[in-house]
């Protein structure tokens, strides 16, 4: 290293350097959006996420729970799903008469890495904040602690009253113009599993179906089939989803950015009149962190960081709270 003296002697080459040093490294370590937005849970709006339907039926009619009908409040719950989600972006373009459109999504590769990523980032935050409500959040190395359960567990077919789409299509004027395939992976070697919720649209998550319509994907065979079937053979009061929509806004950028957050709790329907009921596991409560514009937290520039999904969690899990235990 060279040495640099001041007009007095002292030598100044080692704190230049260490300055530049510093300087380099805080601007390499800048946050993403989705951190930088994240980092203070007050400022995190999570909503209320239900079907469209009431939920104030006096005899358990619905699919959506009257949580004061519940005898006892949900003390052992099984996160059955923890999964990223990326139903596909695309583009069209006009050139004369000629429409052009292109669609695309995050690789598995890539979206492995980022779904372990946000696995290990928030999971602790999420068991905890059920823990500080009075609520064991078990784990699939929890909640499978039989062969039974684990032949049951992986051997469930979910039910639905609506058709799960693979691929996302862009419309254009005369119809479809592309499609893509959508994309559903869990952390590696967890054990969860990607069930169905809702089919989320290309290039970005409807906000009229969350923040008006409710969750358009629920119907009574989903709520029987997850809150009682798959709840009773796991011997647990209730099971809980947590699904995260991301995106890749541009083809050739390889920027990521989180356009939803999705947390669902579904059990039995607090009453039940027969075996023959087809009532009888209902929606309890779902919560949603919903971004107009996808918030970036990969990038080209800064790489991933997961920071502040933590808070995320917990805020969710939070508002959940307030409902399924204060209705």
């Amino acid at each position: 290293m060279k040495t640099i003296c001041n007009r007095n002697g002292f030598k100044i080459g080692a704190v230049i350097m260490l300055s530049t040093v510093l300087s380099i490294s805080s601007f390499a370590q800048k946050q993403n959006p989705y951190s930088a937005k994240t980092a203070d849970a007050s400022k995190i709006k999570a909503k209320y996420d239900f079907p469209g339907e009431g939920r104030n039926s006096k005899n358990g009619a619905g699919y959506s729970a009257n949580i004061s009908l519940l005898e006892a409040k949900p003390k052992k719950v099984a996160l059955v799903g923890f999964y990223l989600y990326d139903p596909g972006t695309g583009k069209s373009t006009k050139a004369g008469s000629t429409v052009s459109s292109t669609a695309w999504r995050t690789s598995e590769a890539t979206a492995q890495t980022q779904i372990d990523g946000f696995h290990d980032a928030g999971i602790e935050s999420l068991v905890q904040s059920f823990k500080e409500n009075g609520i064991d959040l078990l784990t699939p190395d929890q909640f499978l602690d039989t062969e039974q359960k684990k032949e049951a567990f992986y051997g469930f077919n979910q039910e639905s009253g609506k058709k799960e789409k693979t691929d996302s299509k862009l419309w254009g004027k005369s119809g479809v113009n592309v499609s893509v395939s959508s994309l559903k992976i869990c952390p590696t070697d967890k054990g969860y599993r990607p069930f169905f919720i809702v089919n989320e649209k290309i290039t970005t998550a409807d906000p009229f179906n969350f923040k008006t319509a409710g969750v358009f994907g629920a119907n009574r065979k989903m709520t029987s089939s997850l809150g009682y079937e798959l709840a009773k053979e796991l011997e647990v009061d209730a099971v809980v989803i947590c699904y995260i929509v991301t995106r890749q806004p541009k083809m050739r950028k390889s920027d990521y950015g989180v356009n939803a957050v999705n947390l669902y709790m579904f059990g039995p329907n607090p009453i039940i009149k027969d075996e023959d009921d087809k009532n009888r596991g209902q929606f309890y409560c779902g919560t949603r962190v919903f971004y107009s514009k996808p918030l970036i937290f990969q990038s080209e520039k800064n790489g991933a960081s997961y920071d502040g999904f933590d808070n995320t969690m917990k805020t969710m899990t939070d508002k959940m709270m307030e409902y399924i235990l204060k209705k």
